[in-house]
């Protein structure tokens, strides 16, 4: 099994290596998942750098440390122990969070770490799925939570890193509540990219409108 690892803290084109390693033994209530897309978060670069702002420098073992927290892949084998009610079975697309080192061919994790996918998510989105879903979702708890409650409505959010997984999805959970969204991005770019991104969102919606309409006899077209 191959593994991407580091031996020592420093910026990760330099310390970044592939190693073999044997695969990991299987508990009874454990899952084996064939990784096919693990994200790289800043998070994790943090970590490898050993940059204060990722808290307290991560530990490594004698046979380097593998970065990474989430994936996406198959479930490869299923342990003795775990209820066949969940549904865990060989060839299922599964997400998995949390997952430390999951930079690897194969991971082993608690089967309740692991969410099955359905078709319409790729492993590219399913594999960065959660870990953005949690970031989001507390990020909009801890301020909806810091203001007064009658200050709750007619909020104005500016989010910064707008163009961002995160960002992303902050906009959208945020938008889809009825709060107004003022984005900001990093460069001309990031700002067309993002732009695509929303204009092709709004002609999703004006589209399912607009077949609204039709089924309800009514022109949504003229507003």
């Amino acid at each position: 099994m191959r593994r991407i690892v580091h031996h020592e803290l420093g910026e990760p084109a330099q310390v970044l290596r592939v190693e073999g390693s044997p695969s990991a033994s299987l508990g009874p209530d454990q899952v084996r998942v064939r990784v096919s897309y693990a994200p790289i978060h800043p998070g994790d670069l943090l970590g490898i750098m050993g940059s204060p702002a990722f808290g307290t420098p991560p530990t490594i073992g004698s046979v380097g440390r593998v970065p990474g927290f989430e994936g996406a892949g198959v479930v490869s084998e299923v342990g003795a122990r775990i209820d066949p009610g969940l549904g865990l079975k060989q060839g299922l697309r599964v997400a998995f969070f949390p997952a430390p080192g999951s930079w690897r061919d194969e991971v082993v994790v608690p089967a309740s770490s692991v969410v099955p996918l359905p078709d319409s998510i790729p492993d590219e989105i399913g594999a960065q799925m959660l870990i953005n879903t949690v970031t989001a979702l507390e990020v909009i708890r801890t301020a909806h939570d810091s203001l007064p409650p009658d200050a709750r409505t007619g909020v104005v959010v500016l989010l910064t890193g707008a163009g961002s997984a995160v960002g992303r999805l902050l906009g959208k959970v945020l938008t889809d509540r009825g709060v107004k969204v003022i984005r900001l991005v990093r460069s001309e770019a990031g700002a067309a990219k993002l732009s695509g991104i929303l204009r092709g969102r709004w002609r999703r919606r004006a589209s399912a409108g607009r077949r609204r309409g039709v089924v309800g006899g009514t022109d949504r077209d003229r507003h």
